[in-house]
């Protein structure tokens, strides 16, 4: 690894778990192992800091470059296919699975295999950093992926998230669907996919997370040999555009659906704090929203016996730039279920949290941290998006511990009835519910 610029490795560590992180930084790409003595299966995975959020961003001697929505998602498709053949076939043929997604921070491809570590990761490199597009291939794909918009927008589900989201944001990219629209992906060809490539498909703008029965020092040699030296690191220049306070308007989508499916979100503030502060406000939402919607809350306990929903989920989402929470339900009153929603914030904000409501929601967070470990494709997508903060999943612990009932009541005064919108998915040929 002479010709490779390779950090001294040091070693993350969680004595109470029995759990540790061995991380390097090679060619500039962040390397994380984690080893699991006894663990049958490898996985790899690597994380492209490149999402659908990046349309707009620039490029030394051609200056800002803006690119059709669903370029990202568009080019992870693409990168299987290669001159030599498909890389899917040369993964079976290892007795590796591979996959790949999109999402708006991030492209990842990934793999599990029993053996066969060296040359699996070898091919992992390859369909990451060498592209290989043609006019014709690109047109083929145009095709494919429009089929796969068109089945995305008769899925209710997946309808309600983007409807929310468009709704929420009024300039943010994270309002437009991954893979783009119909219209957007006629306009990419394959000079921007290699533009796209060339910019962010780079060492330092990557991370690769590896776990199983591995030797960390061997993982670290495997890569720097794999990895051709890239050059000096260069930062990359992303635009966003200034996103106001307001938000949209509500809306309801006519779909056939049994029951109509409801979302409430709020737009939050992006953190102006350090990474600690970030992850400590993210953590007290979802305590507040646990506290407040899940499963064991009152609030679920009372609106199921009134019949009032069938499912609920809560989830918060929180970036350096965008911050959303949302309460998503099945319900047959779905007008009611939005003011219940907003009338449990509004009693929250006068009363408080019960204390012995927070201790639950704190243990059963400390529940699930516990199991991270069990996951590595959580563990990896989470150590990755802490590390870009400063963090790591172990200080993420620390910091879920540490959370105290006064940081969730700090929460209380983003969850504004005039920062949210509430969607509504139902067949409205049917008699309306009231």
């Amino acid at each position: 690894m002479a010709d490779v610029a390779v950090s001294t490795p040091i070693v993350l560590r969680d004595d109470i778990l029995q759990e540790e992180i061995h991380c390097s930084k090679i060619s500039g790409m962040d390397v994380f192992v984690i080893p699991k003595p006894g663990f049958k299966r490898k996985y790899a995975e690597v994380f492209v800091r490149y999402g659908s959020n990046d349309n707009a961003f620039h490029v030394p001697g051609k200056g800002l470059v803006e690119v059709p929505p669903g370029i990202a998602h568009f080019l992870e498709h693409k990168m299987f296919e290669k001159s030599w053949g498909d890389a899917f076939g040369a993964f079976a043929r290892l007795g590796a699975s591979a996959n790949a997604y999109t999402a708006n921070n991030y492209t990842s491809y990934l793999f599990w295999a029993l053996d066969n570590l060296s040359e699996a990761l070898s091919l992992l490199f390859r369909v990451a950093l060498e592209p290989h597009f043609t006019a014709e291939s690109v047109a083929k794909e145009q095709d494919i992926i429009g089929q796969e918009i068109r089945m995305y927008n008769d899925d209710p589900g997946s309808r309600l998230v983007r409807e929310v989201l468009e709704a929420l944001y009024l300039k943010h990219p994270v309002r437009i669907d991954i893979a783009g629209t119909e219209e957007s992906i006629k306009r990419i060809d394959k000079d921007l996919l290699y533009t796209c490539h060339s910019v962010f498909y780079r060492p330092w703008n990557m991370a690769l997370l590896v776990g199983g029965d591995v030797d960390p020092t061997q993982v670290f040699d495997i890569v720097g040999r794999l990895i051709e030296e890239y050059g000096q690191e260069e930062a990359i220049r992303r635009e966003r555009p200034v996103e106001p306070p307001e938000v949209g308007k509500d809306a309801v989508v006519n779909m056939t659906v049994p029951v109509p499916m409801v979302e409430v979100a709020w737009k939050h503030e992006p953190s102006r704090d350090d990474g600690a502060g970030l992850i400590r406000k993210e953590i007290a939402s979802n305590f507040l929203l646990d506290t407040l919607f899940g499963r064991s809350s009152p609030f679920f306990t009372e609106a199921y016996e009134q019949g009032l929903l069938d499912e609920l989920s809560a989830s918060h989402s929180s970036w350096p730039d965008y911050c959303f929470s949302a309460v998503a339900a099945q319900s047959m009153f779905p007008e009611k279920f939005v003011d219940r929603v907003h009338d449990e914030m509004e009693r929250v904000a006068r009363q408080g949290v019960p204390e012995d409501d927070f201790t639950r929601a704190k243990k059963a967070a400390i529940g699930r941290y516990v199991t991270v470990f069990d996951s590595f494709d959580t563990a990896g997508e989470m150590q990755v998006h802490l590390s870009d903060i400063g963090q790591d999943i172990f200080s993420y612990g620390r910091a879920l511990k540490a959370v105290t009932l006064d940081d969730i009541h700090d929460r209380i005064g983003a969850f504004r009835r005039d920062r949210s919108v509430s969607v509504i998915v139902r067949d409205t040929s049917k008699e309306q519910y009231s």
